[in-house]
């Protein structure tokens, strides 16, 4: 048992030292902006990593109409399924979709073929828990420590992470389509972000498999070991961009429709940061608000779930449940203002004739 205590404090304590990668935004930071048509710039991209096929960011009479942006924060962004049955039942279907991630995650599947409640299913049948953590963490942290320090002591360099990542790679290839393996692949053109530990830069990717880039996008420091390719690093793209809304820009999309998840941090009481998880939580629920912050001007549409009250680690069936109805909520109380943009923007496209 304190030997069990022992690793749960260092597992704590690491995801407290997590907090320290996330860092504002800044002007510096951004990629230039484009005009409408050009191909997708890359903050910063190794050679091989993310060439953009800009013929595919459009719809299918050839323009880009609706962009959906998800942003990440683990347990929390099922609340994104709840945003999708709504978009699924009032039939609007976005046209690119940028997520990082558990937004990644979610908008892969989604943007493969899977609708709504295919992803619900999933969610609440609990491989969505298992694919994060296959094996409790207290006893995962128990099993890794002894082993990484020992091969420390031997002068040899690990990768660092309680898990490799490798079963959230193995849930997406089991629950994607047949005729999806590669980013290419997807009916809905999507973008995933991942942050390259390297050269500390956004990474976005717009290519190869689908799995790996998820997994890249989900890696959560010191939690998952890092997804090397091309000479890059790459771990969570909430790091620089938890709500890339400025991939859906240089998509070339006139209406950005992003989903925030850390709206609502409201004050609690010192009794529910106490621990060291909790403190973690806590920390990285703060810094992802303020990159959150940073981003929210990129949307015309905001819509904000209230799953302020869910831990970024914790997935319950019961806490899943609860965040898929917030989606749904605050997706609903977003449809007429969502309506009116798609409206106006489909008049303004019509051709003009001379009378």
């Amino acid at each position: 048992m304190r030997l069990l205590k022992s690793a749960a404090l260092a597992i704590g304590i690491c995801l407290s030292l997590n907090t320290a990668f996330f860092i504002p935004c800044s002007a510096a930071d951004r990629p230039e902006s484009i005009s409408a048509g050009a191909a997708v710039p890359q903050p910063a991209r190794p050679d091989g990593i993310a060439e953009v096929q800009k013929e595919r960011l459009r719809a299918p009479d050839g323009k880009v109409r609706l962009a959906l942006t998800l942003a990440g924060g683990g347990a929390r962004g099922a609340a994104h399924i709840g945003v999708l049955k709504v978009l699924d039942e009032e039939g609007i279907r976005p046209d690119f979709i940028a997520g990082c991630s558990m937004g990644a995650l979610i908008g892969s599947l989604y943007a493969a073929g899977l609708s709504g409640r295919d992803i619900e299913r999933l969610a609440l049948s609990g491989q969505l828990r298992k694919a994060f953590f296959p094996m409790p963490l207290p006893l995962k942290s128990v099993l890794y420590f002894p082993q990484y320090w020992l091969c420390r002591m031997a002068a040899i360099h690990p990768d660092i992470g309680i898990y490799s990542g490798k079963s959230l790679a193995r849930f997406m290839e089991k629950h994607l389509p047949p005729n999806v393996r590669n980013i290419e692949d997807t009916k809905i053109p999507i973008a995933v972000t991942a942050t390259n530990l390297v050269d500390t830069r956004s990474v976005w990717l717009t290519k190869g498999n689908i799995a790996e880039a998820v997994r890249a996008s989900c890696a959560v420091p010191l939690l998952y070991r890092p997804v090397a390719k091309n000479g890059a690093s790459l771990v969570d793209g909430g790091i620089r961009e938890n709500l890339p809304t400025q991939v859906a820009q240089a998509a070339g999309a006139p209406i950005v429709l992003a989903v925030k998840l850390h709206s609502f941090l409201q004050k609690v009481p010192k009794k529910e940061f106490d621990t060291n998880f909790d403190l973690a939580d806590r920390l990285s629920s703060i810094f992802m608000a303020d990159i959150e912050s940073c981003a929210v001007a990129g949307a015309d549409i905001i819509i904000e779930p209230q799953v302020e009250y869910l831990k970024l680690r914790s997935f319950q069936t019961v806490e899943l449940q609860k965040a898929i109805a917030a989606g749904e909520e605050a997706a609903r109380a977003s449809l007429p203002q969502l309506k009116r943009l798609l409206k106006t923007e489909a008049t303004a496209s019509l051709p003009v004739t001379n009378q």
